[in-house]
Order: structure tokens, then sequence, then C-alpha cells
């Protein structure tokens, strides 16, 4: 379901400006990763809202801001939806950093997998954690022969 062109003709002009400055979606204020955004996403048939809030400690108001949109009758998309309902279920995958790396923006040590949350092994328990973890295969280590 997507909202007819007429309901924002007023704003696509807007929607569409190049000169727009700072966060104008902004609903929740927060850092670059625990803000949440409401965008309009205009599409070749119509509007839709899109909703972006995935960061741990927004999940909740995220969810709850994009069930009151639907009941309200608005198409409306959720970034990274099943990732916060396998956080609800608590079936996300967390990915496990090595000591000394700051467990955030680590998209980049997780090819090829989707995992938005991060962490280092915890101090205590360290044991009971490391064996609840699947683990990525290490690339063998080799001395360069000279």
């Amino acid at each position: 379901m997507f909202l007819q062109k007429g309901v924002f003709r007023g704003c696509l002009k807007w929607l569409h400006l190049k000169d727009k400055y700072g966060h104008p979606w902004e609903v929740c204020r927060g850092g670059n990763s625990t803000h949440i955004s409401l965008y309009v996403g205009h599409y070749e048939d119509g509007f839709k809202l899109v909703l972006a809030g995935s960061a741990l400690t927004r999940t909740i108001e995220t969810v709850k801001f994009y069930l009151a949109i639907r009941k309200a009758g608005y198409p409306v998309s959720l970034v990274d939806g099943h990732t916060l309902v396998s956080r609800l279920l608590e079936t996300e995958r967390i990915g496990i950093v090595p000591e000394g790396i700051f467990p955030c923006y680590c998209e980049s040590l997780f090819p090829n997998e989707h995992i938005i949350d991060f962490m280092n092994l915890p101090i205590e328990n360290r044991q009971l954690v490391a064996d609840h973890c699947v683990w990525q295969e290490l690339a063998p280590v080799e001395l360069i022969d000279k």
C-alpha cells in the first residue's frame, strides 16, 4: 500500500531539494547510531514512510513507532526489521570483537553476514559466553620465508 501522490504533493518539492541541512526526519534525537529517523520514500507509484532505528537502546521505541504508524493505516517499512524481531525473540546474532576494539561500527569484521550489534567477551563468565558462540574460521598464521 502506498500513499497517493496528492497526500504529500506540497512536500514533494522540498523532499527533492539538494540544499537540506541537518536531520529533518530525526524523530528521536541521538548520536550517529542511536537516533530514530522517519523518512518519506518517493516511489514510482507513490510515497511510503520508512522508519530506521536499530540501536539496541532504541529497539522498543522503534517498534512502537512502527506499530503506531501501521495501526494508523499508513504504509511503512522498517529498516532492519528482521533483526529487530530476532532481537525481541532473543535469537539475534551478536558479533564478538577482539579486546582492544570498541564494539561499534564493526560490520566489516563480519563479511557476508548482517550483524548490527557487537560486544567484547565479558570478564565474568567469559567461557560460558564463549561456549555459546559460533566462531569464524581463522586464517592460518604462517611465517614468511626470507
